[in-house]
């Protein structure tokens, strides 16, 4: 049995504003879109089993007149292959407010998601599940990660990770007391904005002596499907 467990557009991985040149309004989508497919990827693969016959999914968003040409050969997980299709986008998207744009892109996600399925007799439920988690979620990625004891026990350091809107992704250490009063929070650094990278970024905090310190940007070069 097979799961599907993730669905992604395929984004650019770097920050936007490192890029020699900007990305194009199809770029800029799929970056945007990445909040989104994180957190339906995350509700997706923790909520009812969706059998296919691959783990994962990628919708490229292009420039097409019409709606996306959906093949309804199946990808098969055995050549390590996924379901990649070129799906057509709304390029006014981009214009609206953050909250807005996240819920439009929610809904082309959804919209596409079931489009596919229907082709591939995929059980439209745990879609549906997914989606009205994403909408109790507020369309919003941040995670803390567990908090670990500096050496004298006398003070505690965890990691805050989250995606925004823009598909850029960050994290800080925040350091507390023994009761949890926040005492410093620190500044944001850019990380990789995949929640796979992320939950690797939570777990990273360590203490120099009274010093903590965490690995803000965990990028792996080799990976199991996609990121």
């Amino acid at each position: 049995m097979i799961r599907l467990r993730s669905v992604d557009t395929n984004p650019v991985m770097v920050p936007a504003r490192s890029l020699r040149h900007p990305l194009t309004d199809a770029g800029r989508y799929a970056k945007c879109a990445t909040v989104v497919t994180e957190l339906f990827s995350e509700h997706l693969a923790g909520g009812p089993p969706l059998i296919a016959k691959t783990s994962w999914v990628r919708f490229l968003p292009t420039d097409l007149d019409g709606p996306a040409a959906i093949s309804p050969l199946h990808a098969t997980s055995a050549l390590g292959l996924g379901e990649v299709h070129e799906v057509p986008y709304d390029r006014k998207v981009l214009d609206l407010p953050d909250d807005d744009r996240r819920r439009a892109i929610l809904d082309w996600l959804r919209d596409h998601m079931l489009a596919l399925g229907s082709g591939l007799n995929w059980d439209p439920g745990p879609i549906e599940a997914a989606y009205e988690a994403c909408l109790r979620d507020g369309c919003r990625y941040r995670r803390t990660g567990a908090a670990k004891a500096s050496p004298n026990r006398r003070w505690k350091a965890h990691v805050e990770f989250e995606i925004d809107g823009d598909g850029e992704a960050w994290s800080w250490l925040v350091v507390t007391d023994r009761a949890g009063a926040v005492l410093t929070v620190g500044e944001r650094r850019d990380s990789v904005p995949f929640a796979r990278r992320g939950r690797k970024v939570l777990r990273s905090v360590r203490w120099d002596g009274d010093v903590p310190t965490w690995t803000s940007w965990i990028d792996d070069v080799f990976t199991d499907g996609p990121p």
